[in-house]
């Protein structure tokens, strides 16, 4: 039985795992992959500290940190749900490289981030690893002299955009909104992009394609016109979702599927905490993701403390 488990393996599931390293109570971290959304980041110019890194450069920082206390987090795991047993202890239900297991413990931190919404829109089932991704970090520079296209309005397609002005041949980000939304200084970026080509008031219709990726179809909503782009790239960046489908009813959420945490980042459920993008905090950055995890590391201690008083 360990003290704590934390789930996650990215910002939030590493700091939690640092500060209970520190603490020395048993615990473990667990998770389906190590680095989750911010593997998939591209440029960080905000982690203090560090004036530019990246993604991968920044979690294998993660990885090394918790090596240095000796932490190995278990991957390939999947948690199912969470119950409580009749000792009031928390029994966390998993698939563990396709075979069933379970985790005991006093308290949890959820720390599961979210994943890449979809378009929902023809073709896009389809064409998913044909030419259609979800990530540029990973897949952009598959398309070097290439006509790509970025569909979304906020701070992840602005960083697509960015990325691939230095990739392809030719760019395009298409929002549905009169202009982009988000961080200016990436905005900023994205405008002095020679190679980029920003089309606003775009409602992406459909993906086309034969075997791969072909081009995109969008309406004007202000003429209502149809266009179409002959691309052989299409990166989607609309947003995220909340990994948060195995927590147990008692756990508030908000209309999103977030998981509503208090300053301490604790739940509706005593003994269950959650940090990072998974929750409702309103800003989802990795530096806000770290503090979360550190917060919560700190009141699960004080609670499996109380436990044993």
């Amino acid at each position: 039985m360990d003290d704590v488990v934390v789930i996650g393996g990215s910002a939030a599931g590493t700091a939690a795992g640092i500060y209970l390293a520190r603490r020395n109570i048993e615990f473990r971290v667990i998770s389906i992959d190590f680095g989750g959304e911010v593997l998939l980041s591209g440029d960080i110019q905000n982690w203090p500290g560090i004036p530019e890194t990246n993604g991968m450069e920044l979690t294998e920082k993660f990885r090394e940190h918790l090596a240095y206390y000796k932490v190995a987090p278990e991957l390939d795991v999947a948690v199912t749900g969470i119950k409580k047993n009749p000792e009031g202890r928390f029994i966390i239900e998993a698939f563990k490289n396709g075979e069933s297991v379970s985790y005991d413990a006093k308290a949890v931190i959820i720390a599961t981030g979210s994943h890449p919404r979809e378009l929902h829109v023809p073709g896009e089932k389809e064409f998913r690893g044909k030419g259609l991704s979800y990530c540029t970090v990973c897949d952009g520079p598959l398309f070097g002299k290439k006509t790509v296209v970025t569909i979304g309005g906020g701070d992840a397609a602005s960083e697509s955009g960015i990325m691939l002005n230095d990739i392809a041949e030719k760019a395009y980000v298409i929002t549905k909104n009169p202009y982009m939304k988000g961080d200016p200084s990436l905005i900023s970026r994205l405008h002095a992009c020679l190679k980029v080509t920003l089309i606003t008031n775009g409602m992406t219709k459909r993906i086309l394609g034969n075997q791969f990726v072909t081009g995109v179809e969008y309406e004007d909503v202000v003429t209502k016109e149809i266009k179409t782009i002959e691309a052989q790239g299409v990166f989607v960046h609309i947003g995220m979702i909340p990994n948060s489908g195995f927590v147990p009813p008692g756990v508030e959420r908000n209309q999103y599927g977030e998981i509503v945490v208090d300053k301490n980042c604790e739940t509706s459920v005593k003994g269950i905490f959650a940090a990072g993008d998974v929750t409702d905090t309103r800003f989802k950055q990795i530096g806000i993701a770290v503090g979360q995890g550190i917060t919560a590391a700190l009141a699960a201690v004080t609670y499996v403390n109380k436990l044993g008083a």
